[in-house]
């Protein structure tokens, strides 16, 4: 498994903020995955004012740095077979461009 972090992880705020990233997996598949803090959501809802928040269904972190989301994504594949990744996360082409 190899993660990009799309925009730069250095940018982020750590506490409250989100991050796409990139996920290839061994096969070639590569998935992109909305990372979030909790704070970030209740940002959001501010920011556009709003009660609600909808969208494309964040893994959550406490923190954005790379050891958070590497945990994360490691459970996501962990977990049930890695079918997780597959709800989290949108398939994008493979890295061989297939």
């Amino acid at each position: 498994m190899h993660i990009t972090y799309v925009g730069g992880l250095e940018e982020v705020d750590p506490e409250n903020d989100n991050i796409d990233v990139h996920v290839e997996l061994g096969d070639g598949r590569v998935f992109s995955v909305l990372v979030m803090t909790p704070n970030n959501i209740f940002w959001c809802m501010e920011n556009e004012r709003v009660d609600y928040y909808f969208g494309t269904p964040p893994v959550f972190v406490r923190l954005l740095n790379r050891d958070c989301i590497e945990k994360a994504i490691e459970a996501l594949l962990a977990e049930d077979g890695g079918r997780w990744l597959e709800v989290y996360g949108t398939e994008q082409k493979s890295a061989e461009g297939e």
